[in-house]
């Protein structure tokens, strides 16, 4: 590359970032305030805007690593933030010109940190990229290799959502995608963080859907019986809604609600993209569900690694707040349960106070529920409430799901 563009496109980016440093540890909407400053640099292709994402979003991540480099040597900042960026089509001239006098950039943090160490002779503590009032909350998060896939951009999963995965994966090899596939997630493949699959003819066939494998796992940890009648709670934009819908089969159902109303049309969307039609749209609910799925609101700790600025933004009072609103969410949706049916907890987050104290409490009033060990492990831990599957176990989300059983009538 000619070091003029290197350079030209190191001021931008020290540009950009400086334009978002007073909102970074205050404003969970951050990829909202990149897009409008896109927006405003209308000469920017879709290459720059890539290598421009990446490089913010790096820069968060490892911002205690370059917090105070950004106010004395920018230039070291941007060459830190380049080294540390994820080796991708539209960063990796940059990154040759700007650090290619440096060691390859190793896997894990500490060695990261050992490397920058030798390069800046300075200290770079691998502990503070997660705020330390986290430690409680999550300790095993602060340990390898949990910690490095926090810090590591996520790659792609999308979940197959055809009865002829041949044609998927005929396409993705014809992109020259590598995928990794497992026998004990048939459904799930892993692509690589720059497959663009929302621009192949399988998503618009709806014969996959962009899911992390460790929001798929959820439902894993609930029998699921073909046929039954299920309620989506919490649905969101419907990912797990297809899933349980595909799950359960024709002859099966699911309700789906949100308290966002307007989110359901993307769902409606993509079930009809999907060709799946045992799923309704519900503003009130009713009662006597085989199952309920309460994928509640959390502080979304759990997918750090795709939003690393939430890690700055959450506090220890948010986590309380939605406590709260997951136990309210609970005690609303267990009357819908029939006798003998399951309620599905689940959140994205790695918190135990969102987790297993949520269901604990909830457990207190609901003495009708009891807890139920999952069909399958999955590289989770079960604690006796549900299932933490940390990001580092399976390279995914990290999440919690908890089965409870009503007592039979």
């Amino acid at each position: 590359m000619n070091p003029n563009i290197a350079a030209n496109q190191q001021r931008l980016f020290l540009d950009f970032l400086a334009e978002l440093r007073p909102h970074l540890r205050r404003d969970s909407g951050l990829p909202r305030r990149l897009k409008e400053i896109f927006s405003r640099n209308r000469s920017l292709g879709s290459r720059d805007r890539k290598l421009y994402r990446e490089l913010v979003f790096t820069a968060v991540r490892f911002l205690p690593w370059v917090e105070s480099l950004l106010d004395r040597d920018p230039p070291t900042a941007a060459k830190i933030i380049a080294w540390l960026a994820p080796e991708l089509k539209p960063t990796t001239h940059y990154r040759a010109a700007l650090c290619g006098d440096w060691p390859a950039t190793p896997e894990t943090i500490v060695a990261k940190a050992a490397v920058l160490k030798n390069q800046i002779a300075q200290d770079f503590d691998p502990q503070t990229l997660l705020p330390e009032w986290f430690r409680e909350h999550c300790p095993a998060a602060f340990e390898s290799p949990h910690l490095d896939s926090i810090n590591t951009r996520a790659g792609v999963w999308v979940r197959l959502q055809c009865n002829h995965p041949e044609v998927v994966l005929d396409e993705f090899r014809g992109q020259r995608w590598e995928f990794e596939q497992s026998p004990d997630f048939p459904d799930a493949l892993r692509l690589p963080p720059n497959a663009e699959v929302a621009n192949t003819d399988a998503y618009r066939r709806g014969f996959v859907e962009i899911q992390d494998l460790g929001s798929q796992l959820v439902l894993a940890h609930a029998t699921i019986k073909p046929g039954s009648r299920w309620l989506d709670a919490c649905a969101g934009a419907g990912g797990k809604t297809l899933q349980l819908a595909r799950a359960l089969g024709s002859d099966g159902h699911v309700d789906a609600t949100d308290i966002r109303l307007e989110i359901l049309e993307e769902l409606r969307d993509r079930a009809t993209r999907a060709r799946i039609e045992n799923i309704t749209l519900l503003k009130n609910p009713t009662t006597d569900y085989d199952g309920v799925l309460v994928d509640a609101p959390c502080s979304g700790s759990g997918t750090w690694r795709r939003q690393p600025h939430l890690k700055w933004y959450v506090q220890p009072a948010t986590i309380a707040e939605f406590a709260k609103l997951q136990l309210q969410i609970l005690a609303t949706n267990a009357p819908r349960v029939r006798p003998g049916g399951v309620l599905v907890y689940a959140t994205c987050s790695l918190s135990h106070h969102e987790n297993q104290a949520v269901v604990a409490a909830f457990l207190k009033t609901h003495a009708e529920f009891s807890p139920e060990p999952p069909p399958r492990a999955y590289g989770g831990t079960y604690d006796g409430y549900g299932t933490t599957l940390l990001p580092g176990t399976l390279n995914t989300d990290g999440f919690y799901a908890a089965a409870l059983r009503k007592r039979p009538a």
